[in-house]
């Protein structure tokens, strides 16, 4: 077999080798080195900005601050990623200023809503630091260059370019002089680790099919621990590209090879799912498949990992499909029977074509045939991004909301010190709540203040004794030293304890030091956090056992909705806004099992009144339903004839408003679903039953068995989550 393809996309630049290597001949911890790059680079912007007069040196600093990475990859794509958003943010401000030079209300309105449209595509963009940078650069840029005074509106937005771009240029200048991690071998270490812990849990997933007992608890969290992990790889692409050559020219395929495996524990879940509950013939039945399914899988696996650890294997894995010739249209067996046995083995011939598409992308034939580049496979590898969230909508409703307060207190309280700076400052605080819903305001605040104190120790006492710029270096390089390597696990503590120590010592080259000034910033950072901290259950509340009551019902709700539109499917094509409704229940049911898995460890059991065991249950019959309602809505068939009509499932309208945090005693929604389940498994058993022998084996009756087979196990999953 040749390993050309292979070894050509493991190859990294032998630079970053070389610069590695300097790094271990010094023999200086990762911690040492970081806190030396740090400190250097931060060192070279402020003396380039200052030698330039630039009228705020520090956003130089701030550049610096926030592109302090582990590795010289990650860096990279920041950088790259902070000069489109920048760019952006320019453009929007200054448009901004332009079309509401007097007009404050429309400003701030029209800058709000621009907000939260970044923080909602932030939200669900691969490249959310883009994003990010063009919210709070924007309000950055309009609030220091427009209302009340735009007369130097283009000067500040150029400046604000200028300055990062000096920031980006010394922290890209100190990674060449003292070289950190690299990307490329951790994402090559990833996989290789991932592909070495699916042997066990392929056998795991498929030990039910066996009737060998298995833990469900443990299963879910070893699938939950490898999709943590499928999504680290997925983040790691794009700055491994960036550092290796090679990776770059493969860029596309070491992505999709990403996605693939981020969709391996939901593959792998499902079929752990569709092997409980089945009877003993049945089991019997499917045997020959599982078992010739178990060694060719295992072989792939196998290969991968051989291939990432740039070994040959030793034989090649068998090509897809493995189950062709098995299937459960040529067993003898009843009706329901076999509608039940290709409920079942649908999920693992999604295993069989998803590993047959990973080994095709970590290894691509040679001849050109990739049979990974094959369109027939499932939508499962690919997540549409342009559809509406909620989550995401409320996030961003969020950040208008702490704007909007900050810019009437500003109006409405004169005597408010720096009211235009806590305005300012809203988005950086409100944006990095976004990303971590969860985040407490109140927790914020002590550390927020701990890090102004001790910069006022250096603002009060050590500044004003210094005499020119060494001095000055001194202090930035031991400040940017201690903070980089104190925090150097914890990026946000680090960005937000350097962040405020730069804007609160503002160093100029005409200083002037007033405690006054340094009085008004720390209160206007304060007002800040506590305007967070006020506003983070607004519009709704997101403290983990509420999320969690809100995504229960979001699923019921969605499970109606997806019952009723997929019954009118197979009897009439559905017109566009339908098609649109019943995508957006589809991504909502789909996104929900993992959102309330990442909630599971953080809700209150004391206050719910559960043990961990019910909480973990709840979640497996959540991924249950997810899993078979999904099955069940792309298997619908197309029933055209006379004699397929099925009995209408008209499912009662949502009447009730549900109190916030209060999940009724009996899920409306869930029941009107299950009970239209219920009502269309009996018309399909009915129907199939009375078939002759000659249709028995046709392609409309093939549709319709699996269908009802789905069917069978989505009531029984709803059952459970009922129960």
């Amino acid at each position: 077999m040749d390993q050309a393809p292979v070894q050509a996309s493991l190859q990294f630049d032998s630079l970053q080798s070389q610069l590695d290597g300097v790094g271990r001949r010094v023999n200086l911890s990762p911690r040492i080195r970081f806190g030396l790059r740090l400190a250097l680079a931060m060192v070279m912007a402020y003396g380039v900005a200052l030698s330039m007069d630039w009228q705020k040196p520090f956003w130089a600093g701030l550049s610096v601050t926030v592109l302090s990475l582990d590795s010289a990859g990650q860096s990279l794509l920041k950088i790259i990623l902070r000069i489109v958003g920048t760019l952006a943010a320019a453009v929007v401000a200054l448009s901004l200023i332009a079309l509401f030079p007097q007009e404050r209300w429309w400003f701030f309105l029209s800058l709000s809503l621009y907000e939260g449209f970044c923080c909602y595509r932030m939200l669900g963009s691969p490249y959310p630091y883009a994003w990010m940078v063009s919210g709070f650069v924007a309000a950055i840029i309009a609030i220091d260059g427009g209302p009340p005074d735009g007369l130097t509106d283009f000067n500040v937005a150029m400046e604000r370019l200028q300055e990062t771009g000096t920031g980006i240029l010394a922290y890209t200048f100190s990674g060449f002089l003292i070289p950190t991690g690299s990307t490329g071998g951790a994402f090559q270490a990833n996989i290789l680790a991932m592909s070495q812990r699916l042997g066990s849990l392929l056998e795991s997933c498929l030990a039910p099919y066996a009737g060998n007992s298995t833990s469900d608890p443990q299963m879910a969290k070893d699938l939950r621990q490898l999709d943590a992990e499928a999504a680290t790889l997925e983040s790691l692409v794009a700055p491994a590209a960036l550092e290796s050559g090679s990776i770059w020219r493969e860029r596309r395929r070491w992505h999709r090879a990403a996605l693939g495996l981020r969709a391996l524990p939901r593959v792998l879940n499902h079929v752990r799912l569709a092997g409980l509950g089945l009877a003993e013939r049945e089991r019997l039945l499917l045997e020959p498949s599982v078992s010739l399914l178990h060694k060719g899988v295992e072989q792939r696996f196998a290969a991968i990992g051989q291939a990432m650890a740039g070994q040959s294997p030793g034989s090649p894995p068998p090509s897809s499909p493995l189950l062709r010739v098995i299937s459960p249209e040529r067993m003898e067996c009843s009706m329901e029977e076999r509608a039940r046995l290709q409920a079942s083995w649908r999920p693992l011939q999604h295993l069989d074509e998803l590993s047959a598409r990973l080994w095709g992308l970590i290894h691509p034939d040679p001849s050109g045939n990739d049979q990974a580049s094959s369109s027939g496979l499932r939508t499962h590898l690919y997540v549409r991004l342009a559809m509406i969230d909620p989550d995401h909508l409320w996030l961003a409703s969020r950040l208008m909301v702490q704007i909007w307060i900050a810019v009437l207190l500003w109006i409405y309280l004169p005597g408010l010190p720096l009211g235009l700076t806590i305005i300012s400052l809203m988005p950086s605080i409100g944006l990095t709540m976004a990303q971590t819903p969860m985040l407490r305001g109140q927790t914020l605040i002590a550390p927020a203040l701990q890090a102004l104190l001790a910069t006022g120790v250096v603002y009060v006492f050590v500044l004003p004794r210094l005499d020119g710029f060494f001095g000055l270096a001194s202090v930035l390089a031991m400040a940017s030293f201690a903070i980089g390597t104190y925090y150097y696990k914890n990026a946000p503590m680090r960005t937000l304890t350097l962040c405020l120590f730069i804007v609160a010592c503002s160093i100029r080259n005409q200083q002037t030091y007033s405690f006054i000034n340094f009085l008004n910033l720390s209160i206007a950072v304060f007002v800040a956090f506590a305007i967070a901290a006020f506003s983070q259950d607004l519009p709704v509340s997101w403290l983990p056992e509420r999320q969690a009551l809100r995504l229960l019902r979001r699923l019921m709700f969605s499970a109606n909705a997806i019952v009723e539109l997929t019954t009118h499917m197979a009897h009439t094509p559905l017109r566009w806004p339908q098609r649109i409704r019943l995508a957006f229940h589809r991504k909502a049911a789909r996104d929900i099992p993992a959102k309330l898995a990442s909630l599971a460890v953080k809700l209150p059991l004391q206050v719910l009144k559960l043990n961990q065991a019910q909480i973990d249950e709840l979640v497996n019959a959540v991924q249950s339903v997810s899993l078979w309602l999904e099955e069940w809505s792309e298997a619908t068939p197309q029933l055209n004839a006379p004699s397929f009509n099925l009995p209408s499932a008209s499912l009662p309208e949502f009447r009730k408003s549900l109190e916030d945090g209060v999940l009724p005693s009996a899920p409306f929604h869930l029941v009107s679903a299950l009970q239209a389940v219920e009502a269309i498994n009996k018309g399909c058993s009915f129907q199939l039953k009375g078939l002759p022998a000659d249709q028995a084996k046709g392609r409309e009756t093939v549709r319709l068995t699996l269908w009802l087979g789905c069917g069978f196990r989505l009531e029984s999953a709803m059952r459970e989550l009922q129960g």
